[in-house]
């Protein structure tokens, strides 16, 4: 048996109402439509730990690469 983490979560009456007529008719419990639910919308977010951490550069692509003179910008006015 998998291990399993007790949580509490606020949902509205309506939400939960909807959630036990789609459980009963899957013949699950509502613990388990949730937590299929939760775990096939983290399933389907991006694997950031699985990142290289590589970037592509320019991450904004520019018409006229290289043409911004920043020798002369006063950086402090950002921080004022």
């Amino acid at each position: 048996m998998e291990d399993t983490m007790r949580t509490t979560i606020n949902l509205p009456d309506s939400v939960y109402r909807l959630a036990e007529r789609a459980a009963k008719s899957r013949g699950v419990t509502v613990e388990e439509l949730l937590a299929a639910t939760f775990e096939s919308a983290v399933a389907s977010e991006p694997d950031t730990a699985s990142s290289t951490g590589t970037v592509t550069l320019p991450l904004i692509p520019s018409k006229r690469p290289g043409s911004l003179d920043l020798n002369k910008y006063d950086f402090d006015d950002l921080l004022a």
